[in-house]
C-alpha cells in the first residue's frame, strides 16, 4: 500500500537522517528516483536557509523528544522548485526501545495553499490557528487511513479511523464501506461512483458529510486511491479521510463574516461612487490609481477605464512633477498620517484648477501599509473670488487716487484753457483785416487747444467708469456695435472705412453696457485711425468661446501694425506708438483699467505693415 501511494511521499531515514526507502508518492513529489536519493540525507529537500538554521536536525531531534514532530513549509524538488509541504516524522523503535530511524510522510499541499492563500487572505491569523491537512499511517491518530479490497470492502483499520469512525478493527474489518454514507448517498450509489472515479482516474477526491458508528455526522475530506500491482492489476484502494467538520465550521463562519464585509464594502463603495462634489481615489503604495468614484471623473475629466493603472502624477503641473512633489505628499502623508495641501493640478483637457488636497495612508490590521485614499476638492472659484477680491481692492485704491489726481488735473485745466481761447478769440479781432497773414498759424493754435480740450474731455471720462458689479446686465451685441458704428459715422464715411462683423458664437453678453460701449468705442475708433494709408481701413469683429469656457471678443484690423517691444506701452496713458496720428493715447488705457476692474484681460497680436488683433477674454 504505501509503495504505491502516489500522494504521499511516504519513507524512512536511518538514525542519522539518511534516506532508508522511498515510495511512489516520494518519487512523484520530489522528483528523484530511488536509486538518485538512497543513501542521501533528507536534508537534500529543505531550502539553504533551513539548512543554515540547521531545521533539518532539529525536527529529527523533536521527533525524538515528543515522540511526534508535524510542520508545514516550504521544500525542494529535485528540479529545484520549491512546494509547500506537511511534514509528519516519527521515530521507530524495537521492542527492546531501541532506535531504528524515522518514519516520514510528506504530502504536497501547493495547490490548497494557494487556494487558501487567494481564499482567506484576509483571515490569515485564524487560519493560522486552524489545523493543517496532516497525513498519517498506523500511530497517526488524527486521519483515518485503510484499506479497501476491489469491491469496496473495509480491510485494514488504524487508530485513526477508529478515533474518528469509531468503529473497533473487529467491527469494521470486511464490511462495505457505504456504511459511513447517509442514506440517501446509498441509495443513489455515491459509494461506487467514488470506486468508479478512483478506478478512472487512479484517485478520487471529495468532502462531504459522513457517518460515525453512534450516527452522528461528521464532515470528511476523503481521498480514494487506486491501488495496482506491477501487473497492473487492481489489488483495491486506499482511503484517507480526515475530520474537517471544525475547519467547515470556521469556513462557514468566516463565509458569512466575508459575505458581511463585501455587503459593507459594497455599501460604502456605492456611496463613495455617487459623490459628485469629491474625487475620492485610491492609490496603491507606489502612487499608481486603483479606484475612482464619479466626483474624480466630474473634475479631472478622466473616465475610471482612462486613469485605472497610472500614477497620480498624471494630475500636476510640470514644474511639481520635476521637483518630486507627488513623492512628496506621500512621503510627508506616510510620516505625519495625513498630508493636505492646496494648489494647482491639472484636468484631462490640460486646464488647471486649484486643488485641495488631502492623502491619507491606508493600513490593514498589521499595519502593512496598503495604499493611500486621496481626496480633492476643486476650488478654483473660491481662489479666483479671493485673487479677485484682493485684486480689486488694490486696483479700487489705485484708481482712486488716479480718479482725483485726474479729476483735479482736468478741472484745473478747464479755467487756462477756456482763457486761452478768449485770448485767441481776441487777439484775431485785434489783428482785423491785417490778420490774415497769421491765419495759418491762428488755426494751428486753436487746433492745439481743441486737442488739449479733448485730451481733458478724455481724462474726465477715465473718472466715469460705471463699476461693473453695479451696472451689470445682459447686452445684445449686434445692437451695440449698430450704435458704435452709428457714434463712428462722421470717422468712418472720412476715411471710407468698413466695419464688420464676421462670426458671432454668441450674441449676447452681461457686463456694464457704458463700458463695454466704451471698450468698443475706442477699439474700431482706433483701428481706423491707425489705418495704412495705402489701405482701405477695414475693421471685423468677432465673438468665440474658448476651450476654458470663457467669452472671447476680438476686434481685427488692417491698419499700421504695433512692434512687439510695444505691447506693454500702448496700455499706459497718454502712450502712442504711432505719434503722427492724431490721437490723445488715452483709449487702450481707458480699455484696459475697465477690463481689470472688471477681472477680465485683454490679449494683442500684431505684425507691422499687416495690421493688429485685440481679443478680450470675458468671465461670465
Amino acid at each position: 500500500m504505501i509503495e504505491n501511494v502516489t500522494d504521499y511521499a511516504i519513507f524512512l531515514l536511518d538514525e542519522t537522517g539518511h534516506v532508508a526507502t522511498w515510495n511512489a508518492g516520494a518519487k512523484r513529489i520530489k522528483q528523484y528516483d530511488e536509486s538518485e536519493i538512497i543513501g542521501k540525507h533528507f536534508s537534500t529537500f529543505y531550502t539553504a536557509q533551513a539548512k543554515e538554521t540547521g531545521y533539518p536536525d532539529y525536527e529529527l531531534r523533536e521527533a525524538l523528544k515528543v515522540g511526534r514532530f508535524e510542520d508545514e513549509g516550504w521544500r525542494v524538488r529535485k528540479d529545484g522548485s520549491v512546494f509547500w509541504a506537511n511534514v509528519i516524522i516519527t521515530p521507530i523503535y524495537t521492542a527492546d526501545k531501541r532506535h531504528l530511524g524515522f518514519s516520514k510522510i510528506t504530502r504536497d499541499l501547493s495547490e490548497r495553499k494557494k487556494a487558501e492563500d487567494d481564499l482567506f487572505k484576509a483571515y490569515e491569523e485564524l487560519k493560522e490557528s486552524e489545523e493543517r491537512f496532516r497525513l498519517m499511517v498506523e500511530g497517526v491518530t488524527d486521519y483515518a487511513i485503510f484499506m479497501l479490497d476491489p469491491a469496496g470492502h473495509v480491510a485494514t483499520w488504524n487508530q485513526g479511523a477508529k478515533n474518528i469512525i469509531g468503529y473497533e478493527a473487529g467491527e469494521i474489518i470486511g464490511r462495505y464501506f457505504s456504511r459511513f454514507y447517509s442514506r440517501e448517498a446509498i441509495e443513489s450509489g455515491y459509494p461506487e461512483y467514488e470506486l468508479k472515479k478512483a478506478r478512472e482516474e487512479g484517485r478520487f477526491e471529495d468532502e462531504g458529510w459522513r457517518y460515525r458508528k453512534d450516527g452522528s455526522a461528521f464532515w470528511a475530506n476523503v481521498v480514494i486511491t487506486a491501488i495496482y500491482n506491477p501487473k497492473k492489476e487492481l489489488l483495491g484502494f486506499s482511503k484517507i479521510t480526515r475530520d474537517l467538520t471544525e475547519k467547515r465550521r470556521l469556513e462557514q463562519q468566516l463565509f458569512q463574516t466575508h459575505e458581511e464585509l463585501k455587503e459593507s464594502e459594497e455599501k460604502s463603495r456605492l456611496l463613495i461612487a455617487s459623490v459628485k462634489d469629491y474625487a475620492i481615489l485610491m492609490l496603491n503604495t507606489e502612487g499608481y490609481i486603483t479606484s475612482w468614484n464619479t466626483g474624480a471623473e466630474r473634475i479631472k475629466g478622466y473616465n475610471a477605464k482612462e486613469i485605472i493603472g497610472k500614477h497620480f502624477s498624471t494630475f500636476y503641473p510640470r514644474e511639481a512633477i520635476e521637483r518630486n512633489f507627488p513623492q512628496f505628499e506621500l512621503t510627508k502623508a506616510l510620516e505625519d498620517g495625513r498630508f493636505e495641501d492646496e494648489g494647482w493640478r491639472i484636468r484631462k483637457d490640460g486646464t488647471a484648477f486649484w486643488a485641495n488636497v488631502t492623502i491619507s495612508p491606508v493600513y490593514n490590521s498589521e499595519h502593512r501599509l496598503l495604499g493611500y485614499a486621496k481626496v480633492t476638492r476643486d476650488l478654483t472659484e473660491r481662489r479666483r473670488n479671493e485673487e479677485l477680491t484682493q485684486k480689486n481692492q488694490e486696483l479700487v485704491r489705485i484708481n482712486n487716487d488716479l480718479d482725483n489726481f485726474v479729476y483735479t488735473a482736468s478741472h484745473d485745466l478747464k479755467s487756462p484753457i477756456t482763457n486761452l481761447e478768449g485770448l485767441l478769440s481776441a487777439l484775431q479781432e485785434d489783428l482785423g483785416p491785417d490778420g490774415e497773414k497769421f491765419n495759418q498759424l491762428l488755426v494751428l493754435m486753436q487746433g492745439s487747444i481743441g486737442t488739449l480740450r479733448k485730451v481733458i474731455t478724455d481724462l474726465s471720462e477715465v473718472t466715469k467708469i460705471q463699476p461693473e458689479a453695479i451696472g451689470s446686465e445682459s447686452i445684445n451685441l449686434p445692437g451695440l456695435l449698430e450704435e458704435v458704428k452709428e457714434n463712428l459715422r462722421t470717422l468712418i464715411s472720412s476715411s471710407n472705412a468698413e466695419v464688420t462683423t464676421s462670426e458671432l458664437t454668441f450674441q449676447n453678453l452681461r457686463y456694464s453696457r457704458k463700458n463695454l460701449r466704451s471698450i468698443l468705442y475706442n477699439l474700431v475708433s482706433n483701428g481706423i485711425k491707425y489705418a495704412d494709408p495705402q489701405r482701405k481701413p477695414q475693421v471685423s469683429i468677432s465673438t468665440f468661446i474658448t476651450d476654458a469656457g470663457e467669452f472671447a471678443l476680438s476686434v481685427t484690423d488692417n491698419g499700421l501694425g504695433i512692434p512687439n517691444n510695444q505691447f506693454n506701452k500702448i496700455f499706459g496713458m497718454f502712450k502712442r506708438v504711432h505719434d503722427h496720428v492724431e490721437g490723445s493715447g488715452v483709449g487702450l488705457y481707458l480699455v484696459k483699467r475697465i477690463l481689470d476692474n472688471s477681472g477680465d484681460r485683454i490679449e494683442v497680436k500684431s505684425e507691422v505693415g499687416k495690421g493688429s488683433e485685440f481679443t478680450i477674454y470675458f468671465h461670465q
